[in-house]
């Protein structure tokens, strides 16, 4: 019944298309700005470079690649890379579901953010060792003239880390006007939203670009959201009645209400004259470690948070010789988790138990592209990265010095027999990476073309890995694209992964001797995770105003890197750390295999009805996965964590100086790690749930705008499953929150 609703909702945009294209637009609409003012086959025939790093119009390029506009961005109301990805199918995106980054994200059953790259300008801005990140304000979705998201493997162009795909934010260069645009927002809960962009042109032919965002909000106080799940009688009481039984904090107070906020910024420059460019970008986040837990198993207090920020400073110089076009890239990135950044829940007493990590990367990029003729391309190059980093740390008793030698103390071993506690264990680690691809692209008629290509990179930390890529578009009929695709990928096991480390140890005699119920230590014998994908999408337009594509996909995975038993499997530590016995040690191994398949209808149009301009869309998208251990391929069960339908339905319109847009996310029953019973290999499911959000403006003689924004405006109370097995029934996600700003251009 569901779905025969969502495909009549699908197909009602097919007769609104049909019946406005009957129309003939007013000279009202005629001058409408460039906002919706062009058709769907226009606003599907942009030009991208991220598919094949070269420019190419988006129907010819040889992948599933979505672009979103400034423009978009802006009628959608966007405040944040995640909320761009949860309107896009196949994007599954779950908030206040991991304590350290916040919001996983998954694309087509690949659950986490380190699974795909994120670039700008094509130079990567996510961690440059791979940690993590939470995905909000931190990057600059506010400087984009669009941002290209391309699905599946990419690691036949971009090398590690491009499991699932790549989202590439493409920066509106500074032309030769001068350009100011200053943005403000607040809202409910305690949200707050600045910004600042100058672009600047100077007489030497030097222009530059000067950008900021901060943003903070308070959240929503979930004891008064969810009363029943959210008693705060642990904090008023400063007493934990724990799974793990009460637990009084020793050290620190307790503050009585709930805060947990997030707090996320970016600051941008960037130099360019000629064929040479340089920028500059530091972002940042603070999320709350006490996500996913009861307030009976952690501490909700400002002070108990994450904080991740990412540095990366790049140039780059583009020269031209006849057919040949040369780019030299020089990057550096540097991450660095705040120190004191902590942890304070059951695990470690209700005690803060503070974290660190590093890693950085320098990176030198040759690559040529050569023309040899209208039908034949050839995209090269070469890079070599070396990189640095120390791993997240264990619980510590106390920050680490950024001053001194990075050392420390584990959480709760000091004791009045031991005062200097236990010294905690660090793995610094250096590594390089040598990589070659090139890129074939031959049309050898106007309706047909083919790309084929390969990467190979050396790391010396788990060797060589090859990743081909083999693509076609056949355009048989003047308005119909057909696109298959194949391509591998590997994702390399980061040191946080490999050398993460977490646990405690307590005494019964005043710190003479230790004992441990639990760790989780480093294993450095990993192998990458590879994936093979194979792809097919027809593209059919209707008229110049209606879209209508089909995509299915098949993607293997291998090797995928689960936490097991140290006994029994890499017996690497013999029951003891650090000379103590320990009842159980856990590692992380390349455990699993995983098969994920599906597809995807999507329906566009672009219409007029009387002086309305209009851009709707519709998707219904399907998931299904299973997972086997890679020492028994029989013992296939359902993927966890992923939700098989989900239905997207959204309209953008324009009247004159007014602006509009309504979008609809209905995510089908969400499935659990938990089985229905011993003998099934069925998962148990818990309920969908339906979001709305909603954004408006008004522009005042075109360089003043007030807008608003409302988020899940039929006031849902839902949970987004974990990613990962807990006993806590999920993450519970935000009610209806509204927010009102102001954007100001000149």
């Amino acid at each position: 019944m569901m779905i025969r609703k969502l495909l009549a909702a699908t197909g009602c945009i097919f007769c609104l298309a049909s019946a406005a294209a009957q129309e003939s637009p007013s000279s009202d609409t005629l001058k409408l700005d460039k906002l919706l003012d062009l058709s769907f086959e226009d606003l599907v025939n942009v030009t991208v470079v991220t598919p094949t790093r070269n420019n190419q119009k988006q129907e010819q390029a040889p992948a599933t690649v979505l672009v979103i506009t400034k423009d978009l961005i802006k009628i959608r109301g966007y405040r944040n890379l995640a909320e761009v990805l949860n309107d896009l199918p196949g994007f599954l995106v779950k908030d206040k579901s991991d304590p350290q980054f916040y919001n996983p994200v998954g694309l087509r059953g690949i659950s986490r953010q380190d699974y795909f790259t994120i670039l700008l300008d094509g130079v990567r801005i996510s961690s440059p060792t791979n940690e993590a990140l939470p995905i909000l304000e931190n990057y600059p979705i506010q400087l984009a003239k669009q941002i290209e998201v391309v699905y599946g493997p990419g690691s036949a162009l971009y090398g590690a880390d491009a499991m699932a795909g790549v989202i590439n934010i493409i920066t509106q260069r500074p032309g030769k006007e001068d350009e100011i645009t200053a943005a403000a927002m607040g809202g409910t809960q305690g949200y707050s939203n600045t910004s600042l962009i100058l672009n600047k042109s100077l007489k030497s032919g030097l222009r530059f670009c000067i950008a900021g965002l901060y943003s903070y909000d308070a959240q929503p106080d979930f004891s008064k959201t969810y009363p029943d799940h959210f008693r705060m009688d642990s904090h008023e009481t400063g007493v934990f009645n724990t799974t793990l039984g009460p637990m009084t904090p020793r050290n620190g107070t307790v503050e009585r209400g709930f805060e947990a906020p997030v707090k996320a910024y970016n600051v941008y420059a960037s130099l360019a004259k000629d064929g040479f460019t340089m920028t500059l970008l530091h972002h940042y986040t603070a999320v709350p470690t006490s996500t996913t837990l009861s307030p009976d198993d952690a501490v909700f207090n400002r002070d108990v948070f994450y904080g991740h920020g990412v540095t990366t400073a790049s140039a780059a110089y583009t020269a031209e010789a006849g057919k040949v076009k040369s780019v030299s890239t020089l990057t550096g990135s540097f991450y660095e988790v705040n120190p004191k950044s902590n942890f304070r829940n059951l695990y470690g007493g209700m005690e803060h138990g503070y974290k660190y990590s590093t890693g950085s990367m320098l990176k030198i990029e040759e690559q040529l592209i050569y023309s040899f003729s209208q039908t034949v391309g050839l995209t090269g190059g070469a890079t070599y990265e070396i990189f640095q980093s120390l791993p997240k740390t264990p619980e510590l008793q106390y920050p680490v010095s950024r001053t001194g030698a990075r050392s420390g103390v584990l959480l709760n071993s000091v004791y009045d027999g031991n005062p200097a506690g236990i010294e905690a264990k660090f793995f610094p680690l250096v590594y390089t990476n040598v990589g070659s691809y090139l890129q074939v692209q031959y049309n050898p008629v106007r309706k047909i073309s083919f790309t084929v290509g390969g990467r190979y990179d050396y790391n010396s930390r788990f060797g060589a890995t090859v990743n081909p890529r083999i693509g076609s578009v056949f355009q048989p009929f003047q308005k119909t694209t057909i696109k298959a695709l194949y391509g591998t990928a590997y994702w390399a096991p980061s040191p946080m992964v490999t050398y993460e480390s977490f646990g405690s140890f307590y005494s019964t005699d005043s710190g003479a001797t230790y004992r441990s119920r639990h760790w989780h230590l480093p294993n450095p014998n990993l192998k990458p995770t590879t994936s093979q994908t194979v792809e097919v999408s027809i593209n059919q337009k209707i008229g110049k105003d209606l879209s209508v594509t089909l995509t299915g996909y098949s993607t293997k995975i291998k090797n995928i890197i689960q936490p097991v038993a140290d006994e029994g499997n890499t017996n690497l530590y013999g029951g003891r750390f650090l000379g103590w016995e320990v009842d159980y040690i856990e590692v992380p191994m390349n455990k699993s295999s995983q098969h994920n398949y599906g597809g995807n209808l999507s329906v566009n149009a672009t219409f007029t009805v009387g002086r309305t301009r209009f851009m709707a869309y519709s998707s219904l998208s399907y998931l299904e996965g299973e997972e086997s251990n890679l020492t028994s391929a029989a013992n296939d069960v359902e993927q966890p964590a992923i939700t098989p339908w989900q239905y997207r339905l959204g309209i953008d319109g324009k009247l004159k100086a007014f602006y509009f847009s309504a979008r609809l996310l209905q995510s089908g029953r969400q499935r659990m790690y938990q089985f229905r019973s011993q003998s099934e290999r069925k998962r148990e499911t818990t309920d969908g749930y339906s979001l709305v959000n909603i954004s408006a403006g008004y522009t005042y003689k075109s360089s003043v705008t007030i807008f608003m924004n409302v988020q899940n405006a039929l006031n849902q109370r839902y949970v987004a499953t974990l990613p990962r097995d807990l006993e806590w029934e999920g993450s519970f996600q935000n009610p209806l929150r509204a927010a009102i700003g102001v954007r100001a251009e000149f």
